[in-house]
């Protein structure tokens, strides 16, 4: 597991990232208001700390950093557990998932390391049982918001929108149109898509005109 000393503001600063092109994925022009798919929360629960934020944000690199306001949980040995969570809810790629642990002194950012031994609820400690439900509630959240973009972008309501868990891909219920969730969340960092000759055909309903 990488670890490494960093501030909060570092979170939000980072290099522009190439994704590349894919033959079926759905690529966006940036533009300005829609809102981004960014969650924070403050969490309730009596068994972690209520007076930090606890967050979900894609980064402009690429990765997903999950903000936990605590310190590290367990020395790092279930960061690998709640970076799964993500991956198994957004479909985002292990290597892709960070970890930030802002309570600990200092802060650090982890790259967790997949563990070849799956974990289960059954088999990890109440607080971390705790924080897997933040994260996975935060999940869903991120994904009610990547269904709103995507149905703004493809022109159709947010209930002919679908996401699919293990691609991590929106799409049109008719399955001609999809995105994938990072090029949603990198196209609304900084708002809505600019109407482009390649949104117009995404609002297409008849994909033999495209």
């Amino acid at each position: 597991m990488q670890i490494t000393a960093t501030d909060p503001d570092t979170l939000k600063s980072d290099a522009a990232h190439d994704y590349g092109t894919c033959t079926n994925e759905v690529e966006f022009a940036q533009g300005a208001g829609i809102e981004d798919l960014n969650v924070e929360t403050v969490t309730s629960n009596p068994l972690l700390p209520t007076d930090r934020k606890w967050a979900i944000r894609f980064r402009a690199d690429g990765t997903v950093t999950i903000v936990l306001g605590m310190r590290d949980c367990g020395r790092g040995v279930f960061s690998a557990y709640f970076a799964s969570l993500l991956t198994a809810r957004l479909g985002v790629q292990s290597q892709r998932v960070r970890i930030y642990y802002s309570a600990t002194l200092p802060a650090v950012l982890q790259t967790p390391i997949p563990s070849p031994a799956v974990s289960h609820r059954s088999d990890i400690s109440p607080v971390a049982s705790a924080v897997a439900d933040t994260i996975e509630e935060m999940c869903d959240q991120v994904i009610e918001r990547g269904r709103s973009a995507f149905a703004a972008m493809a022109g159709v309501s947010a209930d002919d929108v679908g996401f699919d868990q293990h691609t991590g891909r929106f799409f049109v219920l008719d399955r001609d149109r999809s995105g994938n969730i990072l090029k949603i969340a990198e196209t609304v960092r900084d708002g809505s898509p600019i109407m482009t000759e390649f949104t117009r055909k995404l609002r297409r309903t008849d994909p033999s005109r495209d």
